[in-house]
């Protein structure tokens, strides 16, 4: 797996039960998901927890990688490859130490600002948006793609866009040098999973256009992890 290529994240939605998430993810990632970001905001962890480690399995034999979303306590005991914190999450500079280094710290941001920031405290990635018109943020105007080529412009780590993108928008969020997307409802609330991520898939393999900063493959990021576990430094 090209460590210059595009990901495509898909973010659970929250609203499915254990069976049909891991169906829906199985196929996710088997249509070329990169990443699942386990998000359920109101779950307690041990709920979390379980289904993390029931869908574990199926994302790390498709090469695929998972990112827990808030919470960095579940994503250090599913040893996942890292985790992805909101507004109201631990502050990035907290969350930093208590992971590998190989586990990511992603955050969603919304200006250049706080991009900048987040770059500074310790991020490995940002999520930007939401840049085009979405379901999940009714009334709110999207930000756009010159917004966004901003963001990626102003920071050093790799950007992912997130909102209202489809496979007819999506070469036109690749040409400013993103790592990738990240996806809700185009994959989850799909009928069929596995086509919507396989189209989503086609789009950023087939693109003219390259990362500005590339996201480091589940592969690398589980020989690292290999690798700290061999060297007998591992917590």
């Amino acid at each position: 797996m090209s460590e210059a290529r595009f990901q495509l994240h898909v973010i659970t939605d929250g609203k499915r039960q254990a069976n049909d998430l891991h169906a829906i993810v199985e196929r996710a990632v088997k249509g070329g998901a990169d990443v699942i970001q386990l998000r359920y905001k109101s779950a307690p962890a041990l709920d979390l927890y379980t289904l993390a480690q029931a869908i574990s399995p199926t994302i790390q034999a498709a090469g695929a990688g998972l990112l827990i979303n808030d919470r960095v306590d579940v994503a250090l005991a599913v040893e996942a490859q890292g985790v992805h914190l909101a507004a109201k999450s631990l502050p990035i500079s907290s969350a930093r130490p208590l992971l590998q280094p190989h586990q990511l710290v992603g955050c969603s941001v919304h200006s250049v600002e706080e991009a900048i920031q987040a770059e500074q405290t310790g991020a490995s990635y940002i999520t930007y948006g939401h840049i085009f018109a979405t379901n999940s943020k009714p009334g709110l105007p999207p930000r756009g793609v010159d917004a966004l080529r901003q963001v990626v412009e102003a920071v050093n780590i790799p950007v992912l866009a997130i909102g209202g993108i489809t496979k007819d928008n999506l070469e036109e969020v690749l040409a400013v040098g993103v790592a990738g997307i990240a996806v809700i409802g185009a994959v989850m609330a799909d009928e069929d999973p596995e086509r919507a991520s396989r189209e989503l898939r086609d789009v950023m393999d087939n693109s003219v256009h390259r990362p500005k900063k590339a996201l480091p493959s589940a592969r690398s990021l589980a020989s690292q992890a290999q690798g700290v576990t061999d060297g007998g430094v591992s917590r």
